[in-house]
């Protein structure tokens, strides 16, 4: 969950503080490792014995004469051997090339032996590279660090970092507006800081998971306490297709029994026969009331005559489900009007995935629009989300609190929201 954002932002505290590792090998270490997978190791060297040549048995003084005609021919052809045949005649023939022993190379391949003999460069050198890895917060901030025992995060060396942060944060299903947001409110508490100079990342660390505190911690109330405030409490839900309303509804169904409290659900998704059948299904295994009519029929009718039910069985709360609909969607949204029109809810809350991107952000603008604002959010398939920022950008540009966080398929699976819980899945406290 969050892996996304949360590497991103780990990366970041991590180069702001200037704790980028030191490479595990030289650049010299890791040309010489690589080439040592195509180049195979030398054979151990043999030592050739040398045959042992039979004398002649020619006479002397014929050998004397040959070996003088040789040393004149070897002094002007110096190319040319002298062998002898069967019929005691010398003949001068070409060279034979010597055969490599068994642990050297020939010259041209650029083995060591030829090298030696011929004093030839190798086929490449290998220079050592130095990297150096200059601290974001300044050389002269480190130097000075050492004598103070602080340092100070300077807004020259941290630029580019912060300009890489949008991006990534941009990355991690962040908005524009919210990504840059966050970046000016970090560079606000950041450059300019003193950190201790032991603990630069965790003082870095802890500015940025203050950041992001701040943005999801806006004013709220607890849903539970709210619907006592009058019998029934009607809460409408709507909000884009697939986005998990009517499993939301049973959610709240199940926990509201467990607080002691009556619910009576209305099934005014009429849009989909699928979506009767399905809040039915759930009203049987929570034994929770569930108010419908025929495929097609006008969903503020349902949703009157389960208000009608709860006041007549002193039921506390009515959860009115609707069909899913995109703010693009006319026709929906004129009915959707209508039915906060007819029924009047005490809570108009607005159910999307969180994994839905940007687009979930207009969507949420658009249907709150169109029922005069929303009074609270429920983000659903948190546990699939693996960027993490869209939470931040809803609660930013919406300033909606955001009610539920939902966690999985189960029932009890309805998480209220926490800003702490859910930084600390992205950037744990120290």
């Amino acid at each position: 969950m969050f892996g996304a954002l949360k590497n991103k932002l780990a990366s970041f505290v991590k180069r702001v503080a200037g704790r980028e590792e030191e490479p595990e090998e030289t650049a010299k270490e890791e040309m010489v490792r690589d080439a040592e997978k195509f180049v195979p190791p030398a054979p151990k060297q043999v030592k050739a014995e040398k045959e042992p040549v039979a004398e002649p048995t020619r006479p002397k003084a014929f050998a004397e004469e040959v070996v003088e005609e040789q040393q004149r021919e070897h002094e002007l052809q110096p190319e040319f051997k002298t062998v002898f045949d069967d019929s005691r005649e010398a003949k001068r023939v070409l060279p034979v090339p010597p055969v490599p022993a068994p642990d050297e190379k020939r010259e041209d391949e650029g083995g060591p032996a030829g090298q030696r003999e011929r004093g030839k460069k190798p086929a490449f050198e290998l220079k050592e590279e130095k990297r150096e890895l200059t601290p974001r917060v300044g050389i002269l901030k480190k130097v000075s660090g050492i004598f103070s025992g602080s340092v100070i995060i300077g807004e020259e060396e941290t630029n580019d970092l912060f300009e890489e942060l949008e991006v990534s944060l941009l990355e991690s299903d962040v908005s524009f507006d919210t990504a840059q947001f966050l970046v000016d409110d970090l560079k606000k508490r950041l450059i300019g800081k003193k950190v201790p100079q032991n603990a630069v990342s965790e003082s870095v660390a802890s500015e940025v998971r203050n950041a992001l505190v701040d943005v999801v911690s806006l004013p709220s109330y607890e849903f539970f306490e709210r619907v006592n405030q009058k019998k029934p409490f009607v809460v409408l839900f709507f909000g884009p297709n697939g986005g998990g309303k009517t499993t939301t509804i049973a959610k709240l169904a199940y926990h509201l029994s467990k607080r002691g409290k009556k619910s009576v659900i209305a099934a005014s998704d009429t849009f989909r026969a699928a979506a009767i059948q399905q809040a039915q299904e759930h009203g049987d295994r929570l034994g929770v009331k569930v108010v419908k009519h025929d495929y097609g029929a006008d969903p503020s009718a349902v949703a009157f005559d389960a208000i009608a039910h709860a006041k007549a069985q002193g039921v506390d709360v009515v959860l009115v489900d609707t069909a899913g609909r995109q703010e693009t969607n006319v026709n929906l949204i004129r009915e959707m009007e209508k039915m906060n029109r007819v029924i009047k809810p005490d809570l108009k809350l607005f159910v999307g995935e969180a994994t839905s991107g940007h687009a979930l952000v207009e969507q949420a603008r658009k249907l709150g629009e169109a029922v005069g604002g929303l009074d609270g959010v429920i983000l659903t398939k948190i546990d699939c989300d693996a960027k993490g920022g869209n939470t931040f950008s809803i609660a930013h540009e919406l300033k909606t609190p955001i009610l539920f966080l939902g966690t999985g398929q189960d029932y009890e699976d309805l998480k209220p929201f926490n800003p702490e819980w859910l930084v600390d899945n992205i950037i744990p406290a120290s």
